[in-house]
């Protein structure tokens, strides 16, 4: 069963003219592994937008939660725009990660799960 993905296509080809656009303003250099030194970036500042979220920070709580979303949406489209860039095709890795077990997991009475 593979995942219907035409809409996330369209999606990261709108990233990634917005991406595009950033390297040609701001002169960066994408090459290599820009992309997942991104994703760890955004990751860093999820972490600390979460941390004052929930209170475990010095930073204010106020607008937290809104940098938590904000910073969710970083990861979400760098992670997208890595993909991308490594030529990985999404549609067909979460069907075999993810979407395989559907069937598992709506079985009810399998007693426990399978090692991945």
């Amino acid at each position: 069963m593979s995942l219907p993905l035409p809409e996330l296509e369209a999606f990261v080809d709108r990233l990634k003219a917005i991406s595009d656009r950033y390297q040609r303003v701001y002169d960066v250099d994408r090459s290599g592994d820009w992309h997942l030194i991104k994703v760890q970036e955004e990751m860093g500042e999820l972490t600390q937008a979460y941390l004052a979220m929930t209170g475990r920070s010095r930073r204010s709580v106020d607008g937290a939660r809104h940098d938590v979303a904000m910073e969710l949406a970083d990861v979400v489209c760098m992670v997208l725009l890595m993909a991308r860039s490594e030529g990985i095709d999404l549609n067909a890795a979460i069907t075999q990660k993810w979407l395989k077990w559907e069937q598992v997991m709506a079985d009810e009475s399998a007693p426990e799960l399978i090692q991945a």
